[in-house]
């Protein structure tokens, strides 16, 4: 019994003796981010040893073999903040280390955002005014000069949802209700100047002249394709046109208006 005991007092020696020659430790811990979620594939270096590892897909890390004394101990990852510990690492023992990583916020240079007025030169203060309420569909000198149409109905063609009679007649779309609708026998009317020139009841726009005035206005292209008043308009001489396509969203401001039509606005310059 005597032999056995001094036997085993030595071994504990020995492995006393050789933790004490070898001096390593370890260090052990996890990555999370504030909330405690874990964070995987974080980089962790003991830097004065280029000793490198990563987390698992639990968060923890493991470093063996580590010789003990201070070491600086780094933990990082893309999107989040740089974190350095200076860890003390004793002989024969783990040091535990848990890195609280914050995620970055990127900051985003001031954007500074100017509204662009569109150019409405040439035509009057009240279509510069509607244009702004966007209650329908305008098109500046700027627009026609942009699509150099080589009618006025070219124009109103991109308006969706009008149909744009061989005659001039130009309907809303608003289906056989509207077009049977005495107040709209003949299409949306249309004003050019506060003037109504044709559509609606007022007469058939397939005649420039069979206006309220009866007149003929300069701005007629005696070289028009169309006798229509839409056509009979030359396109550069046009400031601004505002469509309205039903009562919803045309303007109370003329008198005489057809609003079950809607209407068309044209402006001179």
């Amino acid at each position: 019994m005597l032999i056995a005991r001094v036997f085993a007092l030595s071994l504990a020696a020995f492995a006393v003796a050789r933790g004490q020659g070898n001096g390593l430790g370890s260090i052990r811990g996890t990555a999370v981010d504030p909330t405690g979620s874990i964070i995987p594939d974080v980089e962790i270096t003991i830097v004065d040893l280029n000793r490198t590892t990563l987390t698992t897909h639990n968060g923890w890390f493991v470093l063996d073999s580590i010789p003990s004394g201070l070491h600086q101990v780094r933990a990082r990852r893309a999107g989040f903040e740089f974190i350095a510990l200076s860890l003390q690492v004793p002989v024969n023992d783990v040091t535990y280390a848990d890195f609280v990583m914050k995620p970055l916020v990127a900051e985003l240079a001031p954007v500074t955002v100017r509204a662009i007025a569109p150019d409405t030169r040439g035509a009057p203060p009240e279509f510069t005014e509607r244009m702004a309420n966007a209650q329908g569909t305008y098109f500046t000198a700027a627009d026609i000069e942009k699509v150099h149409p080589h009618r006025v109905s070219d124009m109103l063609r991109r308006v969706p949802g009008l149909l744009i009679l061989p005659n001039g007649e130009i309907f809303s779309g608003r289906g056989v209700v509207t077009i049977n609708t005495k107040s709209c026998a003949h299409g949306m009317p249309v004003y050019v100047d506060r003037v109504l020139m044709g559509g609606g009841s007022e007469g058939d726009p397939a005649s420039i002249n069979d206006d309220a005035l009866h007149r003929a206005p300069e701005w007629l292209s005696p070289t028009a394709a169309s006798r229509s008043v839409i056509d009979g308009i030359k396109p550069q001489d046009i400031a601004g046109i505002e469509v309205y396509k039903g009562p919803a969203t045309a303007p109370a401001t003329l008198s005489g208006t057809t609003s079950s039509c809607g209407e068309i606005l044209i402006w001179t310059r």
